[in-house]
């Protein structure tokens, strides 16, 4: 009945009976005359005739009607998928914007307490637009010096979640923060707070940090801060920046590894003196921080103390590639990683783990007693050694090797020799060979009599 009565609907109301409409619509007749049994008749038609004209009204609507309009339903859905996907992108990225913005301007050394205040007219105006996107009309923007940067922090959290729910925030806010544009990775910014430190020898100075301790605290307390430090962690790895701006992402890996290590030890000091300290006392966590760790007073960075370490980054298996893959720049932040595992590494092991990143990424520069050969050890005008001493593999004297020419020289190797060692040969992917072992030694996993993890 429903079937019939909206689908000739529009041909009825042009003056058309039932039976004319469903003839110019290719319906049965008979689909017309069970409409009429069922509404006017004394009883119901049998169920085998309802089901089946069920089921050929269903195949009706399929060809004439879904069928028909697919494609225009489809392109409207995609278009208004694609439409959300962009407004969505645009809200993060204002969103981003504005903590970068409210951070900037909370630095202690700006002086900046309302929004009257920010010296830089571009930059206020950039604050205004994204605080009437992101907060709304809860201000009078006809008058920027009732409005404190504090005021914007506070009501920026209650907008922030609906913002951020959804899969893909993450990859937008990594997106937006490390871009080529971003002042996150600014060499130029970096410059002007600490010009002293131009070739990034030291780590990085507690101005440049300031101002962007209320974002890193942003993306820490809506736990956005692990996938960033990972998207970090691959700018440091990658080639494609300049050498600067891995040296400089490196660093920033190393001051909030360094911050994330303060909370754990903080939340591992409440878990131990829980029972001591007076739960009056614990709700000032900032106060009980600096009190247990008054060294710290001063520190770069610290974070929200009551939000706990991604415990994938406390999970030897989980960085275990991240201190495998090699990079120049591992060294500036493999020992505050090494730090977060738990249960804790021992520290000789934390110490010969350094060392061998040390060693890779600067041999020329590592203090050993022992002998590294290289190739600038090569006499190339002769066949002997400059220095014919022994390799010290292990600080246990007993582990000592002497570099002998063995009898059964591998047939792979070219014949070329200089003193102990034999020129590389280019029949084999010395780059993909693990460091201490040549490529013809390599075996299959399941032929290795070591334990693989």
């Amino acid at each position: 009945m429903r079937f019939v009565n909206h689908m000739l609907d529009t041909q009825t109301a042009k003056g058309q009976s039932l039976f004319q409409a469903a003839k110019n619509l290719n319906i049965p007749e008979w689909i017309i005359d069970m409409r009429h049994d069922t509404a006017h008749g004394n009883k119901l038609p049998q169920i085998e005739l309802l089901r089946e004209a069920c089921l050929l009204s269903l195949e009706w609507l399929k060809n004439y009607y879904w069928d028909k309009h697919k494609e225009y339903i489809g392109d409207y859905i995609v278009g208004q998928v694609a439409m959300q996907r962009n407004e969505r992108e645009n809200k993060i990225e204002a969103l981003i914007n504005f903590c970068v913005s409210l951070s900037i301007c909370s630095h202690p050394g700006c002086n900046v307490r309302t929004i009257a205040d920010v010296p830089d007219a571009t930059l206020r105006e950039s604050l205004v637009n994204d605080a009437k996107e992101i907060i709304g009309d809860s201000f009078d923007y006809s008058n920027l010096k009732t409005i404190t940067i504090k005021n914007l922090h506070h009501f920026l959290t209650p907008t922030v979640k609906k913002i951020l729910y959804h899969d893909s925030a993450c990859t937008y806010v990594n997106k937006i923060l490390l871009s080529e544009n971003s002042l996150f990775l600014s060499l130029e910014l970096y410059v002007l707070l600490d010009k002293y430190n131009y070739q990034l020898k030291k780590q990085l100075n507690k101005a440049f940090v300031q101002c962007f301790e209320m974002l890193l605290q942003f993306l820490h307390t809506y736990d956005l801060l692990q996938d960033f430090l990972i998207e970090l962690i691959k700018r440091v790895q990658s080639n494609e920046m300049c050498d600067k701006r891995r040296k400089l992402a490196a660093l920033w890996v190393s001051v909030i590894l360094k911050a994330l290590g303060k909370v754990q030890l903080f939340q591992e000091q409440v878990m131990k003196k829980a029972s001591k300290e007076s739960t009056s006392r614990s709700k000032d966590l900032k106060s009980l921080f600096y009190h247990w760790f008054p060294n710290e007073r001063n520190c770069h960075l610290l974070l929200d103390l009551n939000k706990p370490v991604p415990k994938d980054l406390t999970n030897i298996n989980f960085i275990q590639p991240i201190i495998s893959t090699y990079n120049e720049y591992l060294t500036c932040f493999i020992k505050d990683l090494l730090t977060l595992v738990r249960p804790q590494l021992p520290q000789p092991v934390i110490k010969k783990l350094c060392e061998l990143a040390k060693a890779i990424s600067s041999p020329k520069k590592i203090k050993t007693t022992s002998k590294i050969y290289t190739v600038d050890d090569l006499d190339l005008n002769g066949d002997t050694l400059k220095d014919e001493s022994v390799i010290v593999i292990d600080d246990n004297p007993k582990d000592v090797v002497t570099t002998l020419i063995t009898e059964s020289e591998p047939k792979c190797v070219n014949k070329q020799k200089h003193g102990v060692f034999y020129l590389a040969s280019h029949e084999h992917a010395w780059a993909t060979c693990p460091i201490g072992l040549l490529p013809w030694q390599q075996a299959p996993a399941e032929q290795m009599d070591v334990d693989i993890n």
